[in-house]
């Protein structure tokens, strides 16, 4: 596994998928080394370095219902869909503990986690790998799942950040940067997926017009996106990537709350992987007793 890395796209309530992809891997006690992820690819991923199965899950299904999770109310109340105080507060704190001493042990034994934001003055992705406390790392990875207008933006050590999906959608570049030579990526999207240029790009740069470079982000991010689906799936043909995706394209939205297709979806996370798992362990060039569940 030396010089591997483990890359999460976001998607919000799609990242159900990934949270079954995550479950298998720690079934098989498959861990990754490196592992980077932005919006909800870091919160699954935090989840997956603390080796919380199960707790993924918990708060994509079985919480998806709660009235403080995702609601109109919400957006009148705190100025934002996503109730962020209580995704990042209440649920690690309180009703889905978040293992903070099983991820800082997993840091301190070499495992480097790394969360992607965007800055919202230069429009450009920022990197963050290094967590002095819970509080620091609920921070930025709150960040990196704060989108555009359904929540605000966060203030973290002189910057502004917002989502890190804006600067780096499927963020391989800090991977690459590293020097890892085997890259498996989960997506929330399927095979041929092409992002389209945002709708209503004028109100967002009425709406961020004290951040012009944060709409000129919004306004390229389908460029590069399907700049970064290019370079991966090349990277694959060179068996230097391995892509876990949906087979098929999702009926589950951004901000899905229907607790049976959000489970439907985790099971398809965990399924196709598993139906994967062979070819995944050539790829990674793991002895298949390594990985017994």
């Amino acid at each position: 596994m030396d010089k591997s890395a483990l890359i999460l796209e976001g998607g919000g309530m799609r990242g159900a998928y990934t949270a079954g992809v995550l479950d298998f891997l720690m079934d098989h006690n498959i861990h990754f080394p490196y592992v980077v992820g932005a919006s909800a690819g870091a919160c699954n991923g935090s989840s997956y370095i603390s080796k919380q199965k199960g707790r993924n899950y918990e708060i994509l299904v079985e919480f998806s219902k709660h009235p403080d999770y995702i609601s109109f109310r919400n957006m009148l109340h705190k100025k934002g869909l996503f109730g962020m105080d209580f995704l990042f507060d209440t649920l690690p704190n309180r009703l889905a503990p978040f293992d903070y001493d099983g991820f800082f042990q997993s840091v301190h034994a070499g495992q480097k986690f790394v969360v992607g934001t965007t800055d919202v003055r230069t429009g450009e992705p920022i990197y963050f790998d290094t967590f002095h406390n819970g509080e620091s790392l609920l921070k930025i990875i709150r960040a990196s799942s704060s989108l555009p207008i359904i929540a605000p933006i966060i203030q973290y050590k002189e910057r502004e950040l917002l989502d890190g999906g804006i600067g780096d959608p499927i963020p391989i570049q800090p991977s690459l940067n590293a020097g890892n030579k085997k890259h498996v990526l989960v997506l929330t999207r399927n095979e041929g997926y092409v992002k389209q240029k945002i709708k209503f790009s004028w109100f967002f740069r009425k709406k961020f017009k004290d951040y012009p470079m944060l709409t000129k982000a919004l306004e390229v991010r389908h460029e590069k996106y399907n700049e970064s689906t290019k370079l991966i799936e090349q990277m694959e043909r060179n068996n230097e990537a391995f892509i876990i995706r949906p087979k098929h394209p999702l009926t589950v939205s951004r901000v899905e709350r229907n607790s049976q297709k959000l489970h439907s979806l985790y099971e398809q996370g965990y399924l196709e992987v598993a139906e994967r798992k062979d070819e995944l362990m050539k790829f990674l060039q793991l002895e298949p007793q390594l990985a017994q569940a």
